[in-house]
């Protein structure tokens, strides 16, 4: 058959499995100069191989039956599965089509709900020599901060997208500049026969694989430049540190676009040619029993989450679902991606009756495409107890229960293969030695290349030198730790990045927002931070006032104001709000902000304070929360939405306004399936959860109600 594709016309091509392939498989057994960390890796598919998708390449001509992905659209139930066989034709396909439009190193957008397309089309760009740029769809009625700033720094020019996202773009952003100017291609749109048209790309090791977009910064994204050889390299670590084989089965319910559903997910299992089974996130946040229900129904033998995904399994699981639960085949639980908590990995293995050393604590970033260190699978997770004032102070001295004031410290395992920590002095850049807490310095094939066009910033974050050694560059990774008999552990950040259930927030960013919501606030005057609540990260907002306003009588509204503008621009909950005196926040003497001298501050009581707020401590009235039913009426539902807030996120009822979109307060995604919970179970029907997270005001979600209701009748 002959194929017009691309205005050439291709025969006599070389098909298995329905479509081309150069063979990787046997060009590297002739070269047999495989990577030397790939040296102790017994598989011939993977173990001469250049790059990440040459192994992937091999795996779909060797075992193209082989099912590497199963869907769970509700977290339960398998809705679609991708064989190898079926990723390489999606991928060739896609690749196709990208040819048409651009070119090898070009940016590429994807945007999609969960799913095996998005996997499909991250992919084809690993294919094609195209770059991946990994988001997420923009919520209808909101800002596109990220959005817009990612294309911009990024120069994406191509997106590939679900019709649905396409379908929300259209209809809610169309008049958006940045969206107007991009070639898009529609996933359901392209024919599976289209990969026959693909030009095959010869991908080198030091190829850009994807940006990596770190955080959520309105003002200063970074795409972290992650390359195949990258790639190739931490698959290859958390293989041999995880001791993962072929009978893997993974159950993660990670966002894709984030690099630890990414790379530890996703890629990991079609790397090695085993399994993973994919689970929408908002599925584990309705129920996070789905998530342990789908290990055991499935075989799932590791999964992970940020620390606070085991605690919302304590919390929202009950004591009867866990006793029916039986998670003794899991092999590993690794937890990662923001500060570990000893009292959550010690409840989590007590509760779900599983034994401590199945979990395991991990250290990485982004900046490293994945994974830095990691114990022993058979080790359980190590604790020590410092005395905080002396861990302030840069040293490690141990105390036992009865002191008042310390800190349980979780140890993160060690390094594996050519990854090489160093711990060094932030100022005088000297190496530090063991229970010494410095800077936490990585090197090794396992860093990335850089910040996609910040030349400035990459040679600072990624090229630093340790005085006085001839050691190759280090990556800076902002934070701090130690090293105790070859165990590393974290104590906090250098940096004053906030972390707040996995996902990062720069405090600057939030100040920017906050000073410039109100003229009664002092510009350069704020310090946004985070502290550990309840065993939980906290965020808190210090803001000078305006000398005019510290006689005034609206500083409760200011406090609301904080609350609501940090909300609606970050979905972030505020935990306390401090207005301080003009003048009175600690400084450098440059003028800089000292967030983490104004952080301890804030927790020795020792500010200038005008007015304050503090969840912890703030006394709302006792609303009726009462199981029992009642009749439905817009009326009702908007006085129980009313109350909702008011007791679950301490606002006046004065300050509710009804025609204003639920998220400005705290209403954030996991909030909303609770409140989506509460509410079905109090009227007796059931909203979708989608109708909570894409911020209607109170009018709206009882008008709809009422519709569902009605249509229910």
């Amino acid at each position: 058959m002959l194929l017009h594709c691309n205005g050439e016309i291709f025969k006599n091509l070389r098909n298995i499995n329905g479509f081309q392939i150069i063979n990787t498989f046997e060009k590297n057994q002739e070269n047999n100069m495989p990577h030397d960390f790939l040296k102790d890796y017994t598989d011939p598919i993977a173990n001469k191989c250049d790059t990440y998708i040459e192994v992937v390449q091999n795996r779909i001509i060797h075992k193209p039956d082989h099912i590497v992905f199963r869907f769970l659209e509700d977290g339960i139930n398998e809705t679609d599965s991708f064989t190898y066989k079926r990723l390489g034709i999606r991928a060739r396909a896609l690749g196709a089509e990208l040819q048409k439009y651009g070119k090898k190193g070009d940016r590429v957008l994807l945007l999609f709900p969960p799913g095996l397309e998005y996997i499909a089309s991250m992919f084809s760009c690993f294919y094609s020599g195209f770059i991946a740029v990994p988001a997420y769809p923009p919520r209808r009625n909101r800002k596109i901060h990220r959005l817009n700033t990612i294309i911009q720094d990024s120069g994406s020019s191509i997106c590939i997208i679900s019709r649905q996202v396409y379908t929300d773009i259209e209809r809610n952003f169309a008049d958006h500049q940045n969206l107007k100017d991009i070639k898009w291609i529609i996933y359901e749109d392209v024919e599976d026969e289209f990969s026959n048209c693909f030009l095959e790309t010869k991908i080198y090791p030091e190829d850009i694989a994807l940006l990596q977009y770190t955080s959520g910064s309105t003002g200063n994204p970074k795409g972290v430049m992650v390359t195949q050889l990258n790639l190739l390299y931490n698959s290859e670590y958390i293989r041999q540190s995880f001791e993962f084989d072929t009978d893997l089965v993974g159950v993660n319910w990670l966002p894709i676009f984030h690099d630890m559903g990414l790379i530890g997910g996703i890629l990991q299992v079609a790397y090695i040619g085993a399994v993973n089974i994919v689970i929408p996130p908002v599925a584990f946040l309705k129920n996070p029993l789905n998530w342990l229900k789908a290990m055991d129904k499935y075989g799932g033998n590791t999964g992970g989450a940020p620390n606070f995904g085991f605690e919302y399994c304590i919390d929202k699981i009950s004591i009867e679902e866990k006793k029916q639960l039986n998670l003794r085949q899991v092999k590993t639980f690794f937890c990662g991606a923001e500060p570990i908590r000893k009292p959550t990995m010690e409840n989590f293995h007590k509760e779900f009756d599983i034994e401590a050393r199945q979990l395991y604590p991990v250290y990485g970033m982004a900046e490293t495409t994945l994974m830095v260190s990691g114990g022993y699978q058979s080790a359980k997770p190590k604790y020590i107890q410092l005395d905080q004032d002396e861990l302030s102070k840069g040293n490690v001295v141990e105390v036992d229960d009865t002191h008042k004031r310390s800190l349980d410290v979780v140890g993160c395992g060690h390094l594996w293969m050519q990854t090489k920590v160093e711990i060094v002095d932030p100022v005088s850049l000297e190496k530090l030695p063991e229970n010494k807490i410095g800077e936490i310095w990585v090197s090794g094939p396992t860093v990335t290349k850089g910040y996609w066009n910040k030349p400035e910033e990459t040679e600072h974050t990624f090229n630093a030198l340790i005085s006085g050694s001839h050691e190759n560059p280090f990556l800076r990774t902002g934070d701090l730790g130690f090293f105790r008999d070859g165990e590393l552990y974290i104590t906090g950040r250098l940096k004053d990045l906030i972390i707040i259930r996995g996902v990062n927030h720069y405090p600057a960013d939030i100040e920017f927002i906050v000073q410039n919501s109100n003229d009664n606030f002092r510009k350069n005057g704020g310090a946004a931070f985070s502290i550990v609540y309840n065993d939980e990260e906290k965020l808190v907002i210090v803001q000078e006032l305006e000398r005019t306003a510290l006689r005034k009588d609206n500083h409760d509204d200011l406090i609301s104001l904080i609350r609501k503008v940090v909300s609606d621009e970050f979905e972030l909950d505020v935990f306390a709000v401090c207005l301080i005196r003009t003048g009175s926040i600690p400084l450098t003497s440059s003028g800089k902000i000292q967030r983490r001298q104004t952080r301890y501050d804030y927790l020795s009581d020792d500010l200038n304070i005008v007015a304050q707020w503090s969840r912890g401590e703030d006394t709302v009235d006792e609303i009726s929360n009462s199981a029992e039913y009642i009749e439905p009426t817009e009326e009702a539902i908007k006085e129980w939405l009313i109350n909702w807030i008011v007791r679950n996120h301490h606002f006046r009822k004065e300050e509710i306004d009804l025609d204003k979109n639920i998220m400005s307060y705290g209403v954030d995604s996991l909030s909303a399936v609770t409140l989506e919970q509460e509410i079905s179970n109090k009227f007796g029907f059931k909203w979708h959860v989608s109708s909570f997270m894409l911020n209607p005001s109170i009018n709206k979600l009882a008008k709809e109600g009422m519709e569902i209701y009605n249509e229910k009748d």
